[in-house]
């Protein structure tokens, strides 16, 4: 008995789990975490050599631990899916905003490392917010720094000049509040490319449409069709599944445009296609070859069930409800059909199912013949 492969399972599904997007927010926060480590580490080693004071170090790292593990309980259980932005960067970036207030009281001695890891955290929203919000952070982080300093004077925990700490807030609210610009600006930056990437992409889209679909019948153009019938061409010689192929031609259609104009000849064409293509079978294609002329692909059909298949169509565009608007536009269609022969080229088909066609047009018109 064969034995089936285990589906490959996602690594570290344990912490991150199996959703795809919840999984790039998690590892948004291991990011985070890790640098948040980083910076614990080196708070262990100042109370080590005493720059801090071990209560003020267990306060610090307490908080940390805390708000850390209340983002991946909100994420891991999915409940960061109400937020706006899932990855919750801004409420990550306030609180690393916080702890980072927070330092600036408890660990005087390291202030300096401290003003200059708070741009860092307000680069980061380039990246995910949006302009507006990056410039709120900015000015909350100028509002943590003072409440910050009026902590810090109060609790005299570096002696109780004013002086020194103002000048310091200027500087901060200067740094802080550029800082959020620039992220604002680099969020718009991204934003515009964002969109400019997104009509790329859609233009795109309608140039390939365009170069596989008639603009007049919205049907497949003669490209698609070839592309089409050399697939399937190639499909009958690997799987013995020959299709038949149909040239249709409207009859009497330069006569349309000479009494009518130009114009009523595209709605002739308009009302073939559209009706033409919820009377063919879901495999069938058909597409417009050039001017008054079709063709249809029929994969694995034979030619006794293509007669059929194209008998009906031929019957169907001849009922009277769909002139009902434009009787004097009524027209009929000739047909040739051929069935493909196992090794012979796709283009030999074609030319056997217009050779048909031909003698259909010969013949009287509004019939279908085959090759």
């Amino acid at each position: 008995m064969d034995q089936i492969a285990p589906v490959a399972q996602p690594r570290l599904v344990w912490l991150l789990g199996r959703d795809g997007y919840q999984r790039v927010c998690l590892r948004f926060w291991c990011l985070t975490s890790g640098v948040y480590t980083v910076l614990l580490l080196l708070q262990a080693y100042s109370v080590t050599v005493g720059l801090i004071t071990a209560e003020h170090a267990l306060l610090i790292r307490a908080t940390a631990i805390v708000g850390l593990a209340t983002f991946f309980v909100v994420m891991r259980a999915g409940w960061n899916r109400h937020f706006n932005d899932p990855a919750m960067t801004a409420q990550q970036m306030a609180f690393a905003l916080g702890i980072l207030a927070m330092c600036y009281v408890l660990t005087p001695s390291l202030r300096a490392s401290l003003l200059i890891v708070t741009p860092l955290v307000l680069v980061f929203g380039a990246f995910t917010l949006t302009p507006r919000m990056c410039r709120q952070l900015g000015g909350f982080a100028v509002a943590m720094q003072a409440v910050a300093m009026v902590l810090s004077l109060q609790l005299h925990l570096e002696g109780n000049d004013v002086h020194p700490e103002a000048i310091i807030f200027v500087g901060c609210a200067v740094v802080f509040t550029m800082t959020g610009e620039m992220a604002a600006r680099l969020s718009a930056l991204r934003e515009q490319l964002r969109v400019q990437k997104r009509e790329l992409r859609l233009a795109l889209e309608r140039n390939e449409l365009l170069a596989r679909q008639d603009e007049l019948t919205l049907l497949p153009n003669r490209r698609h069709a070839l592309e089409m019938m050399e697939y399937e061409g190639r499909r009958a010689k690997r799987d013995k599944v020959p299709p038949c192929i149909c040239m249709l031609d409207i009859d009497h259609f330069k006569r349309i445009n000479d009494t009518y104009g130009h114009a009523a000849g595209d709605k002739v064409l308009r009302l073939f296609a559209s009706h033409a293509v919820p009377a063919l079978r879901g495999p069938d294609i058909l597409a417009r070859w050039g001017g008054e002329e079709f063709i249809l692909l029929m994969p694995e059909t034979s030619v006794a069930d293509a007669v059929l298949a194209v008998e009906r169509l031929r019957t169907n565009f001849a009922h009277a409800h769909i002139w009902a608007d434009h009787p004097e536009l009524q027209v009929t269609f000739s047909a040739g059909i051929a069935a493909h022969q196992s090794g012979a080229p796709i283009q030999e088909t074609v030319a056997r199912a217009d050779a048909a066609l031909y003698r259909a047009k010969q013949e009287g018109r509004n019939r279908t013949l085959q090759a």
